[in-house]
């Protein structure tokens, strides 16, 4: 596609259009997302505004290396972007409607303390007879004063 192709500028525009609803990291995040879709399509001369449901799905089977959670959100990305562009009058459809996203768990398996887990702590330390502890939820020993202003003050 050339840069004066009316195909192009609709690319980008719906592109610009589906990334306006979005600000700061959350942003960021959402454009490398696309970015790597527009890519992947560019590679196999895919138009993303002609694409079908079969290339959405292709798109997934090829990123099968990745754990569920990252072609779920990948995948969140891509349909967000078609339905804004079908919003916008862009498409009539969206090829991502009917794609179906993988399997994530409720629990991650990342490491670290389960729900149950914490709650354990924070109250172990709660219970504490240490006296120097600070914990969450627990009274501090010498909690700080607060100053009252002085009646007849200038600061009201």
């Amino acid at each position: 596609m050339g840069v004066s192709d009316p195909a192009d500028a609709a690319l980008r525009q719906a592109v610009a259009a589906h990334l306006a609803r979005y600000t700061g990291q959350t942003r960021t995040h959402t454009e490398s997302d696309l970015r790597a879709f527009l890519a992947w399509c560019a590679a196999r001369h895919v138009d993303p505004l002609t694409a079908h449901r079969v290339h959405v799905e292709l798109y997934v089977q090829e990123n099968r290396r990745y754990k569920p959670s990252t072609i779920y959100r990948r995948l969140s990305v891509v349909a967000g972007f078609y339905r804004t562009a079908v919003i916008d009058g862009v498409l009539t459809a969206s090829p991502a409607d009917h794609v179906r996203r993988p399997h994530v768990p409720p629990e991650s398996p990342t490491l670290g303390l389960s729900h149950l887990q914490f709650e354990a702590m924070l109250q172990a330390g709660r219970t504490s007879v240490n006296i120097n502890r600070v914990c969450a939820g627990s009274p501090r020993r010498n909690p700080p004063r607060l100053r009252r202003p002085r009646s007849g003050s200038a600061h009201r």
